[in-house]
């Protein structure tokens, strides 16, 4: 059985499973854009960089061309692929059936119209939500459009509960969904974790956040939050990352005397010895979030975690008071409170890692992978 994988360009998610399935099966990924280091900062890591991990590398791939005059993997415009070059594609590859990542940007959506007409099986990996709000008016538009691309796909590959209910909402049958949940590169981060000893502090607790400093990721509201906090003088603020709003969570906590540190963006290679050891907990207060596979990657090395409720893998990974809390999304004193219960709870001896440990198992790239063989091989044998 001979499987395309589609995707914008290479991910360091999704690039230990395209190494893993290619031991099992015959397989190619075809990328549509070819990422600079000025796409990484554009996209919200706010400097230029390489990933320092081999993203190209124990895996078939190729490039196809991108004719967008200004190439993004987050406009609808940015990948425009040549008609010609599809076909040509497909007639030399032979695929069975083929995996793509999603319907945006335009690309993936003229894959997606290839495979229907020329009913070449499809199966689609995306992890949308219902969690994004919108105006009336934009969802009724939403509503038409996705499910006019949903029905030219066979089966999809949930990552998690929130994306499964996502495909339900816009009518997919149960019986064309298939599990493949949202991992990272499980063995690379357990061997990170397990060389090291956990850093520890006697005076202050350590509270991180990790990602792009945007809006969306509301890093400012975990500033707020601190500030409000009746342990506030107990905690250590530890920023893995940077971006735009740098100077002003720097003004903020230097105002209101926060005890922080900022690490600037930090490289797969580092992020566990130069960041996540430095943590007691990590919070992600982001109003808009698919998943968030920071939390994957710091509860690996078995650290809790404090989501939003806008954050997508709250129902998989958040076990309320054992892995974590939830707090409703741009709520501050929620997020205050939670933040609380969890240091009250840490200064009185309760240990969060065993059960955070017992949850991220099922969500290892081991599973994913072996997820992603059954579906193919349900397909198989019913055809």
């Amino acid at each position: 059985m001979k499987i395309l994988i589609f995707a914008t360009h290479p991910i360091q998610y999704q690039v230990p499973i395209y190494q893993e399935l290619s031991k099992k099966i015959e397989l190619k990924v075809i990328y549509l854009l070819n990422q600079t280091k000025k796409g990484q900062a554009d996209a919200g890591f706010g400097v230029e960089f390489e990933w320092d991990i081999p993203l190209t590398s124990g895996y078939d791939f190729e490039y196809l061309t991108n004719h967008s005059p200004a190439p993004s993997s987050s406009t609808y415009k940015g990948i425009i692929l040549s008609q010609h070059e599809i076909d040509a594609l497909f007639k030399r590859e032979q695929p069975d059936a083929v995996i793509i990542h999603g319907w945006f940007p335009k690309g993936f959506k003229q894959i997606i119209n290839y495979t229907y007409k020329n009913k070449i099986i499809s199966f689609c990996r995306g992890d949308s939500t219902l969690l994004m709000t919108g105006s009336p008016i934009k969802k009724i538009v939403k509503e038409i459009y996705i499910r006019s691309i949903l029905r030219k796909i066979n089966f999809f590959l949930y990552v998690g509960f929130e994306n499964k209910k996502y495909y339900l909402h816009f009518g997919v049958k149960e019986n064309r969904l298939f599990p493949a949940l949202h991992c990272i590169n499980t063995p690379f981060f357990e061997t990170q974790f397990n060389k090291l000893k956990k850093e520890d502090s006697s005076t202050l607790l350590n509270i991180g956040f990790a990602g792009k400093f945007i809006p969306i990721k509301q890093p400012l509201l975990l500033l707020e939050a601190i500030n409000q906090s009746i342990y506030k003088n107990k905690v250590q603020l530890v920023f893995i990352g940077d971006g735009p709003l740098r100077k002003e969570l720097e003004i903020y906590a230097n105002k209101n005397n926060i005890n922080y540190t900022i690490t600037g963006f930090l490289n797969q290679t580092e992020i566990v010895t130069k960041g996540y050891n430095k943590i007691d907990v990590l919070v992600l207060p982001s109003n808009q979030e698919t998943w968030g596979l920071v939390v994957n990657e710091v509860m690996t090395g078995g650290i809790p975690c404090i989501v939003s409720d806008k954050v997508g893998c709250k129902n998989d990974l958040i076990e309320e008071g054992k892995t974590g809390y939830i707090f409703k999304s741009t709520n501050t004193s929620h997020l205050k409170e939670k933040i609380d219960e969890y240091i009250f709870n840490k200064l009185n001896g309760y240990d969060f890692k065993t059960n955070v440990l017992r949850k991220i198992e099922s969500y290892s790239l081991k599973s994913t992978v072996k997820a992603y063989i059954e579906a193919l091989n349900h397909i198989k044998n019913t055809n």
